[in-house]
């Protein structure tokens, strides 16, 4: 097993020297377990494009079995503390921290009322880093954002489930030329200044929003993440789009887009496997509960006409 562990961490970071920094091992060592890795398996498992080192067919495939395999392990190891019935322990949750909806935290603030015996931390992490950092061991469960029309899949060794969607709006300040339509179309927001970040998620179908319609972005305020963006759109730096249900400032006005078919997806997370343990799951039983609870659509769900 740790040679198909320094496999699947030379996979994640692209490096012997990046692979060891994450094992606590030599960069000598991570080299020798590959070596004996593809003598055994008889097959070159990674090749080097240009800087990096990616994974071959071969290595793709067993890097698969691994992560199945790794599922059972921990499958097995939950049901173990299921036997115990005890709720205890230590829980790494990941979420973006300043983007809500606030279910997450609300949901494990109950719990840690409930069973003081569970030690919870939050982690704060980006839709981009939550999967790697989940799948890696460096949080247990992550609560996530996937926008566009559908919520997608994160792959091999993850469980998850989509709580829930809410519409991308367009918002601006209160006193802007738009602050009293009933909608918008893309189209009618060609020529105003935007707060975004062009490289997340969000920001990346905003863009293509945008160039569907006929124009690119004038990017006045590149930001990390959105509720940057709508504390600069609320004193009137610019507009943006964001999730219905992210928390905003009060001098902000949140508009419909007209033919836009794109939402925020929000998605509970774990490794496949730990679903069974005790602490988990009565975690996601929990927000589940919650998200009903937060306005969000069903995920086939559309805007009241």
């Amino acid at each position: 097993m740790p040679s198909l562990l320094v496999l699947r961490a030379v996979a994640a970071n692209g490096s012997n020297a990046a692979a060891a920094r994450e094992l606590g091992y030599t960069r000598s060592a991570v080299s020798q377990r590959m070596s004996a890795l593809e003598r055994t398996a008889g097959v070159a498992l990674v090749v080097r494009d240009g800087r990096a080192l990616r994974l071959t067919l071969a290595g793709s495939r067993l890097l698969e079995h691994t992560e199945r395999i790794l599922s059972e392990l921990r499958a097995a190891e939950a049901g173990l503390r299921e036997a115990s019935g005890e709720i205890a322990g230590t829980l790494r949750v990941g979420l973006p921290l300043r983007e809500g909806p606030p279910l997450m935290s609300s949901a494990l603030t109950s719990i840690r009322k409930r069973y003081p015996g569970l030690l919870i931390t939050l982690a704060s992490t980006t839709d981009r880093r939550g999967v790697d950092e989940l799948r890696h061991g460096r949080i247990d469960m992550a609560m996530l954002s996937r926008f566009g029309v559908t919520a997608g899949k994160a792959g091999t060794g993850i469980r998850e489930w989509v709580l829930g969607r809410d519409e991308l709006k367009l918002c601006v300040p209160r006193g802007h030329e738009l602050a009293e339509r009933t909608s918008c179309s893309m189209a009618d927001l060609a020529g105003q200044n935007w707060v975004l970040s062009p490289t997340n998620p969000l920001g990346e179908v905003t863009v293509g929003l945008c160039q569907a319609a006929g124009f690119q972005p004038s990017v006045v305020a590149t930001v990390d993440d959105v509720a940057t963006a709508l504390g600069l759109v609320a004193v009137g730096w610019g507009i943006t789009i964001a999730p219905q249900l992210t928390p905003a400032p009060g001098d902000l006005v949140r508009i419909p887009l007209d033919g836009v078919d794109a939402y925020r997806h929000s998605v509970l997370m774990v490794r496949a496997g730990d679903e069974q343990s005790p602490e988990i799951a009565t975690v996601i039983t929990a927000v589940h509960q919650a998200s009903g609870r937060v306005g969000y659509l069903a995920p086939h769900e559309t805007r009241p006409t």
